[in-house]
């Protein structure tokens, strides 16, 4: 009776479903009648349209959106935590960044300390002057024409007799270049000058010659002059001024040098001077002479080349190889932004 009871209270919903599928034993439903599976689809319909069924199926709904919101807001929090991490190392770097600028800083307030009381400003008119004196060899040995060209690749002398610039023409003369607009050639006539047959003054005239022909206005040559010298001093055509680089002159120019001879002494202190009043960029400097040049003479020299604003002296030195080269004669070039050579007049 207690049984009876109980399965008449079972709503009406499970009975359908145990008649349905709760029966294990029946056959599965790919092996039922279409009728049967059509009571199936109703009475699981109907199950999802109750109240129970509708509870159920909400439920999954809002757990399945739960579960996607906390995913998202995981790599989130995660994006999140690697921008922070990134700002973290940037403002670090900018820190370090900071520190490296102050101690930068203080090195250089340091330095600028140290200049004004502790180093010694060179003159800037003789930076290239001490280059120059640097480089040339020890005063016991000639200069060759390998110290001129490492000489002029600093800037000392340029290394092209055809060039052209602001600072007017590169011209060469035997051995040396110097670069301007004006130049003047020096040269020995003395005595000793027609030793061998004459080949040092052959040889002055020839190297002169062709420096005076390499002179060209287009390339920024504008003015030159000869000055000869033995024991006396004279110029060319008795100018005592620069002349025009012009064919004209040049031409008479050449005829000249074509004939002198050596004869006389060698005094080139009074030949320098007059040469450095014309106020020439270069001055071509070619001697022979046995006597050093004093201190006093240097210092004179010194004095001119400011005055007169001459760029540059180069020194050509005649002499056996046997011969002591002339300290002051290297000097000379050092100090005033020149080359010095020295030629063994054997070899000419």
């Amino acid at each position: 009776m207690q049984k009876q009871r109980t399965n008449t209270e079972l709503p009406e919903t499970l009975s359908r479903s145990e008649k349905i599928g709760s029966d294990r034993s029946r056959p599965s439903a790919a092996f039922q009648s279409p009728a049967a599976q059509r009571r199936r689809f109703q009475a699981l319909k109907s199950w999802f349209t109750s109240g129970a069924g509708s509870v159920v199926f909400h439920a999954i709904v809002l757990l399945l959106i739960f579960l996607a919101l906390r995913s998202g807001m995981g790599s989130g929090t995660a994006r999140g935590t690697r921008q922070t991490d990134d700002v973290g190392i940037v403002l670090s770097d900018s820190q370090k960044l900071e520190q490296d600028k102050k101690v930068v800083e203080e090195d250089n307030s340091r330095v600028e300390e140290v200049q004004p009381n502790e180093l010694e400003q060179p003159d800037q008119t003789s930076n290239l002057e001490n280059v120059a004196q640097r480089l040339l060899p020890s005063n016991e040995i000639g200069a060759s024409s390998e110290t001129a060209s490492l000489t002029t690749k600093l800037g000392v002398a340029p290394n092209s007799s055809s060039s052209a610039g602001n600072d007017g023409q590169t011209v060469g003369f035997g051995d040396v270049k110097g670069s301007g607009k004006k130049f003047v050639y020096v040269l020995d006539r003395s005595d000793s000058m027609r030793w061998k047959g004459g080949a040092p003054m052959r040889k002055a005239v020839a190297d002169a010659i062709a420096s005076i022909n390499s002179l060209d206005p287009k390339l920024g040559a504008t003015k030159f002059q000869i000055v000869i010298y033995n024991h006396d001093v004279e110029t060319f055509d008795g100018a005592e001024a620069l002349i025009d680089v012009t064919p004209a002159n040049k031409t008479r120019a050449i005829r000249y040098l074509r004939s002198l001879v050596g004869t006389g002494g060698t005094k080139p202190e009074n030949a320098l001077a007059k040469a450095m009043k014309m106020r020439p960029d270069v001055v071509f400097f070619l001697t022979d002479a046995d006597e050093e040049l004093t201190p006093q003479t240097l210092e004179q020299i010194r004095d001119w080349r400011r005055a007169y604003k001459v760029k540059q002296i180069c020194v050509v030195e005649f002499g056996k190889a046997t011969d002591p080269k002339k300290k002051t004669f290297r000097q000379l070039a050092g100090e005033n932004n020149g080359v010095y050579i020295f030629k063994d007049v054997e070899s000419l």
